[in-house]
């Protein structure tokens, strides 16, 4: 049974790799491959209510973390203020870290999760990306406060909700994180003035 259920996952996990590699690679033109809906195919067919659940918190989340990483790469090459650049270094190397978690998680569960940035995490790149470098530092906190404000939201669902043990145990962890970061991002932007623009 236990030898059944490792192979199971095995294959789950070295299906939704391949099939991943094989849509980057036959892709190349203007169509972009979004390994979300390749996650979300993947977890197909769904009979449980608390099974789609957990899929839909794990995808949201590893599409978060991504989003994170490919901001936090962007805010330390544009960012002007040391600040802003220390914050967006913290928060790409621990979503970083979040992100590992969230593919362990996923095999255990043998549920597939984005193992590529999304369509939407490149969505939020080039928003952020293409504003001037005088309005960078806030576009990017402005990000940063709006998405860790939604994440927590997330977060606190799958807390208080019909969640695996082992998952619901999991975002309890990664939930002070997510606060002290919102805290952090929030404190930048009040030392640098109002925000121009909200970015949604």
């Amino acid at each position: 049974m236990l030898i059944s259920q490792l192979l199971k996952k095995s294959v789950l996990y070295i299906v939704f790799v391949l099939t991943a590699m094989l849509g980057a690679i036959g892709c190349r033109s203007d169509q972009q491959v979004d390994s979300k809906q390749i996650a979300i195919d993947l977890n197909k067919p769904k009979n449980d209510i608390a099974k789609e659940q957990d899929e839909r918190f794990l995808v949201s989340a590893a599409e978060f973390d991504y989003e994170q990483i490919l901001l936090g790469k962007l805010a330390n090459q544009r960012a002007t203020s040391p600040d802003v650049k220390e914050l967006a270094k913290m928060l790409e190397d621990v979503h970083r870290t979040s992100k590992s978690e969230l593919g362990s998680m996923g095999i255990l569960k043998s549920i597939a999760v984005p193992s590529t940035p999304t369509k939407n995490a490149h969505a939020v790149y080039d928003k952020v990306n293409v504003v001037s470098v005088e309005e960078f530092d806030a576009t990017y906190l402005t990000q940063v406060i709006a998405r860790h404000n939604e994440a927590i939201g997330m977060f606190e669902q799958c807390i208080g909700g019909n969640h695996d043990p082992d998952i619901r145990n999991w975002a309890i962890s990664r939930l002070p994180d997510l606060r002290l970061h919102l805290a952090k991002a929030m404190d930048l932007d009040a030392q640098s003035g109002p925000i121009s623009e909200v970015i949604r």
